[in-house]
C-alpha cells in the first residue's frame, strides 16, 4: 500500500465530487461508476468525509454520501414523500419494513427510487434495514408485535368521514 497521496486518488476523489454533484449516492454506486473494488473506493470515501468535503450517512447498513447536509434533507425528502404515497395508497394504518418491501416490488415508480440506494433485487437484509431507517424518520419510534417491528401511521389517528 503506498503512503501519501498518489495521483489515482487524487483522480477518483475528483471523480467522486463529480458524482456527488448532482445529489447523494451509495457506496455500491460509486465503486460500480468508479469500477474499483471496495477497499479503494471506500478508502476515497472516507479521505474525502476525513477533509470535510462529503458526509456519511448510515442508512441502516448502507451507506450514502452527500456533499452538504441540504442534499441529505432533499434525499430525505424524496423517500419519505414516495414511502407517504405508497402507505396512503394502501391506506395502511400499521406498516412494517417487510410489507413496504412487498409493496415496492409491486410499484414501479417507487421500486426505481428505492433501487437507486438500496439493492432492492438481491440483498433483502440491507433493503429491510434501509426500509427500517427510513419509517424510523417518518413515523418515530416503531411498537414491537412479538418479533414484529411496527410503526403506527398517521392515519391512525384520522377519524372517518
Amino acid at each position: 500500500m503506498p503512503h501519501g497521496v498518489t495521483q489515482k486518488i487524487i483522480e477518483r476523489k475528483r471523480a467522486v465530487l463529480n458524482l456527488l454533484a448532482d445529489g447523494c449516492k451509495s457506496t455500491s454506486y460509486v465503486i460500480q461508476k468508479l469500477n474499483t473494488s471496495h477497499t479503494e473506493a471506500f478508502y476515497v470515501l472516507q479521505t474525502l468525509a476525513k477533509e470535510g468535503y462529503i458526509r456519511k450517512y448510515a442508512f441502516g447498513k448502507i451507506a450514502i454520501w452527500c456533499l452538504d447536509q441540504d442534499d441529505y434533507n432533499k434525499l430525505i425528502g424524496e423517500l419519505t414523500s414516495e414511502i407517504r404515497r405508497l402507505v396512503k395508497t394502501h391506506k395502511l394504518k400499521y406498516v412494517y419494513p417487510m410489507r413496504l418491501y412487498k409493496l415496492i416490488l409491486d410499484d414501479i415508480k417507487t421500486y426505481i427510487l428505492i433501487s437507486r440506494y438500496a439493492p432492492v433485487g438481491t440483498n433483502r437484509s440491507a433493503v429491510l434495514s434501509f426500509l427500517n431507517y427510513i419509517l424510523q424518520i417518518m413515523y418515530g419510534p416503531p411498537s414491537f408485535k412479538g418479533e414484529k417491528t411496527v410503526y403506527i401511521t398517521t392515519l391512525t389517528t384520522e377519524t372517518p368521514t
